[in-house]
């Protein structure tokens, strides 16, 4: 009986430490447990996307209930060199963060590509949606893309922005430093929407993890 009774003692101990690290567990799991956005912010911010789901290149319009700050757009057996990009998003002061703004991105595979056929999106796989929180910031882990098959562009990442006031519309594409590709007027033209430099220098980290950061301005 006291065998029993130690036993079980244990078993409790070991229950009351497995439940008291599950917090931390939890908030160490990123988004794979984000808090669910709020229903009436995004329903609001998506009057003002554009309603055509199969648009050339929007896509607000099919963000899941669920939309959070951060997004992991690629796995680890994907081709290509993985990438975080991050940054704020201001209002058009370019000083102010600008909370409940969403991100759609999308952008080529590792050869170029978008979807494949086969009933695949026309954007591709490599498509996400982000909503900013207090703090106006985003994060997004991908690969990097790699231009089209004919070499006639650079490699980029294209994004929109949609706020409950602001009708969706792109920003400047997330070019990258040192694409031969990247032409005389993508530089003269940079910044013109989305404000800041949308071609981006990364800093390897020690995980190597390509790391850059971009900051975006709403339009007035």
């Amino acid at each position: 009986m006291s065998r029993y009774c130690e036993d079980r003692r244990e078993f409790l101990k070991r229950a009351l430490i497995t439940a008291s690290a599950m917090p931390l567990l939890l908030n160490c799991g990123g988004d794979a447990v984000a808090q669910k956005t709020d229903g009436t912010i995004l329903d609001s911010i998506k009057q003002n996307a554009i309603q055509d789901a199969n648009g050339a290149w929007n896509g607000a319009i099919s963000a899941p209930s669920n939309v959070t700050s951060r997004i992991l757009l690629s796995s680890e057996s994907d081709k290509g060199d993985p990438i975080e990009i991050s940054g704020t998003v201001y209002r058009p002061d370019g000083k102010t963060p600008a909370p409940n703004t969403l991100i759609y991105l999308y952008h080529t595979d590792f050869e170029g590509y978008y979807g494949r056929g086969n009933g695949a999106h026309r954007h591709g796989k490599y498509r996400g949606w982000m909503l900013t929180g207090p703090d106006g910031k985003y994060a997004f882990r991908t690969i990097k893309p790699a231009p089209y098959p004919e070499n006639r562009f650079a490699a980029h990442i294209h994004m929109t922005l949609t706020t409950s006031t602001m009708k969706e519309d792109w920003v400047d594409s997330i070019l990258f430093e040192g694409d031969r590709l990247i032409s005389a007027r993508e530089r003269s033209e940079a910044g013109r929407k989305g404000g800041f430099n949308p071609v981006l220098s990364f800093e390897k980290r020690s995980d190597g993890l390509l790391y850059a950061v971009r900051d975006l301005k709403l339009m007035a």
